[in-house]
């Protein structure tokens, strides 16, 4: 079973991917590297390879590198769509939509909506996952909303709820064997 994450943005410029990857590495002293191909733009849909190095510790063991990743897609966001406010009563629709607590001007400046799933089966994935969709938000002016759970986070709390997730994660995968995949170059 995966697990979904989900990015709404203001904005994909500039391209995150180099921030992206800096935040990542400055987490924890694993490092990491996406695909050279994976180009960050409408319409990316597929697998996002990460290339994790996990330091070695000398003189006990030398540097180990694994590929990872997590499926992810990035598409145009439509506000009035996603709220059904095209049909029917819409002022109506809205005053129950801000009723509920949702701020409306807030939604209306997201144009992309980046998808974020894994499976919690590979020893990096919800590392890579969780941190990913924080650092995405922060840098792309957007929510985070976790279906499995509806909680949605802004910019100031995501980070911070994505690391309490990472450490959670850790802790439920200590006493388990998952694999990691060896990296052997890109392909």
């Amino acid at each position: 079973m995966s697990y979904d994450l989900i990015v709404y943005a203001a904005k994909l410029d500039p391209n995150p991917i180099i921030v992206w990857m800096k935040r990542l590495d400055e987490y924890d002293r694993l490092k990491f590297e996406i695909h050279p191909g994976v180009e960050f733009e409408l319409g990316l849909s597929g697998f996002c390879p990460i290339k994790v190095t996990v330091p070695g510790r000398w003189p006990f063991s030398s540097a180990q590198s694994y590929i990872s990743g997590f499926e992810m897609s990035v598409d145009d966001f439509d506000f009035e769509s996603h709220f059904d406010l095209k049909n029917g009563d819409v002022e109506a629709k809205r005053e129950e939509l801000s009723a509920e607590g949702l701020d409306l001007e807030h939604w209306e400046h997201f144009k992309s909506q980046i998808f974020i799933s894994f499976r919690p089966n590979n020893r990096f994935e919800a590392r890579l996952s969780f941190l990913s969709a924080a650092i995405l938000t922060e840098e792309l002016g957007g929510l985070c909303v976790d279906p499995q759970t509806g909680v949605t986070l802004d910019q100031a709390t995501v980070f911070s709820w994505a690391t309490a997730q990472v450490r959670q994660n850790d802790l439920d995968i200590q006493d388990k064997n998952l694999f990691s995949h060896p990296f052997d170059g890109w392909k």
